[in-house]
């Protein structure tokens, strides 16, 4: 089990974005490492894949005969595949065409585990709604495809998810006050019992009830636990131990604040949520073990 107090990550530097038509050559192609994010079917033998390239940010595209050809997709545009995307501008049009998608990643998992795909829809719906079209974010990318290993080795992890949920944000600028009061810098916040903060998203995290005039209440354990996981690895996710109540506590916050940021909600939210129900019940179902001597 993992000290939480005790995790610490480096600090780390934002990159600048570069637009996406700074990686166009002359003859307006380009290729890079891509995720699938989305793909729908268009017409009778095409679809419309949305990508996070690593070096063109989130971008939409049309895949000709993408439902026929087998040589220049390999079948390898199902969600969360990773490849060597190879894109072409379209003149007066803000799709590109995909002419070919080189498949170097898939994870098998993802199409036995409802669970996975679950995860998996929920952080490609969330890549898709946060991340600003044509903007290389190449540490987004990594990040990602670091999610989707682990996701495909070990399974489901909500820690691990939270943990996704507070780098992304961090990354994208959105990282939200949770060891200091995000209105007036105040930094002696409880660890106790005592509740001495509201969460308000919309002004930035956490803040001191000297300065909150509304917002929840967050207990102190909940706000500490945020903290530390957002010095957490997703590699070291799966050793920090939170337990039921803190870890919904966490969700629910963490849920809010990206609301804050989006223009309607996220689809794969309900699936998530109905998974989480017919786990509980599931679970609720499960008889209790005879004790031995016990009358």
């Amino acid at each position: 089990m993992t000290d939480l107090a005790a995790v610490r990550r480096p600090a780390r530097c934002r990159r600048a974005r570069v637009s996406v038509g700074a990686n166009i050559g002359i003859l307006g192609t380009l290729t890079t490492a891509a995720l699938v994010l989305r793909s729908i079917d268009y017409g009778e033998s095409d679809r419309v894949v949305t990508l996070l390239g690593r070096s063109t940010g989130c971008v939409g595209a049309i895949a000709r005969g993408a439902r026929k050809s087998q040589h220049r997709f390999g079948g390898g545009l199902g969600l969360c595949s990773i490849g060597d995307a190879m894109l072409r501008e379209r003149g007066g049009s803000e799709l590109l065409t995909l002419e070919r998608f080189d498949v170097t990643t898939t994870y098998l998992s993802l199409g036995s585990d409802v669970a996975r795909i679950g995860h998996a829809g929920y952080v490609a719906e969330l890549l898709t709604k946060l991340c600003a079209p044509r903007q290389a974010e190449p540490e987004i990318f990594d990040l990602a495809a670091s999610f989707l290993r682990h996701l495909d080795a070990e399974g489901v992890s909500p820690t691990r998810l939270r943990v996704f949920e507070l780098t992304l944000l961090e990354r994208l600028g959105f990282a939200p006050a949770l060891e200091t009061c995000a209105v007036c810098g105040r930094s002696d916040l409880s660890v106790g019992e005592t509740i001495d903060v509201r969460f308000i998203p919309d002004r930035g995290g956490v803040v001191c009830q000297g300065c909150a005039t509304r917002g929840r209440s967050m207990r102190p354990v909940v706000r500490a636990t945020l903290a530390a996981l957002a010095r957490t690895s997703l590699s070291d996710a799966v050793n920090v131990v939170v337990t039921p109540d803190v870890a919904r506590g966490c969700r629910d916050a963490l849920s809010e604040l990206i609301a804050v940021h989006l223009s309607a909600p996220l689809r794969s939210l309900q699936f998530l949520s109905q998974l989480d129900n017919l786990e509980r019940t599931a679970s609720a179902r499960v008889p209790a073990l005879p004790v031995r001597g016990a009358t």
